[in-house]
C-alpha cells in the first residue's frame, strides 16, 4: 500500500492510498444514485403505476434518498478535509462538496416534510387541483428539483475536479 503521509508526516497534498480515493468514491456513488434514482426509479413508477400509488412508492424512497446522500457526502467531507486542502482546487472541492451536503439536508428537513405535508393534504381531498395546496406542493417540488439539480451539477464538477486531481 502506498505512503499515506507526506514528508512533513501530516496528510498533505501528497496524500495517497485510501483518504485520496475516498471523496472520488463517494461522489460516485452519490451521483449514481442520484442519477439512478432520478433517471430510472421514478420516471418508472409514474410510468407503469397509477400517480398515487408511485406518489407513495417516491415518499416511501425520499428518505432513504436523502440518508445515503448525507453519508456519502460525510465520506466525501470527510476525505477533501483529512487529505488537508492546500491548493485553491482542494478548496474548490471540499466547497463544492459541502455545498451538496448543505443542499441535501435542507431538500431532507425543510423541503421534504413540508412537501410530504401539501401531499398529504391534497390526498385526504381537503383540496382540489386548483387550491393552494396544490400551488404549495407544485411549488415544493419544483424547489426539490432545482435542489437535486444543483446537487447533481456540483458533483459532476467535484466529481471531476477529483478524477483529475494531481497527487
Amino acid at each position: 500500500m502506498a505512503n499515506v503521509a507526506s514528508e512533513d508526516g501530516g496528510l498533505g497534498a501528497g496524500t495517497s492510498g485510501p483518504v485520496r480515493s475516498l471523496p472520488g468514491l463517494a461522489l460516485a456513488l452519490w451521483l449514481g444514485a442520484m442519477m439512478f434514482f432520478a433517471f430510472l426509479v421514478a420516471p418508472a413508477a409514474f410510468r407503469t403505476l397509477d400517480r398515487e400509488a408511485a406518489g407513495r412508492l417516491v415518499t416511501a424512497i425520499f428518505p432513504r434518498y436523502y440518508q445515503v446522500g448525507v453519508v456519502l457526502g460525510l465520506l466525501a467531507l470527510a476525505g477533501c478535509a483529512g487529505r488537508g486542502p492546500q491548493r485553491t482546487r482542494d478548496w474548490l472541492s471540499l466547497g463544492l462538496v459541502a455545498l451538496m451536503l448543505a443542499l441535501t439536508v435542507y431538500s431532507w428537513l425543510v423541503v421534504l416534510p413540508a412537501a410530504h405535508e401539501a401531499r398529504e393534504a391534497l390526498r385526504r381531498g381537503d383540496a382540489g387541483a386548483t387550491s393552494p395546496e396544490a400551488s404549495r406542493f407544485a411549488r415544493l417540488h419544483r424547489l426539490s428539483s432545482l435542489l437535486n439539480g444543483a446537487v447533481m451539477l456540483a458533483g459532476v464538477a467535484a466529481l471531476v475536479m477529483e478524477v483529475t486531481r494531481e497527487p
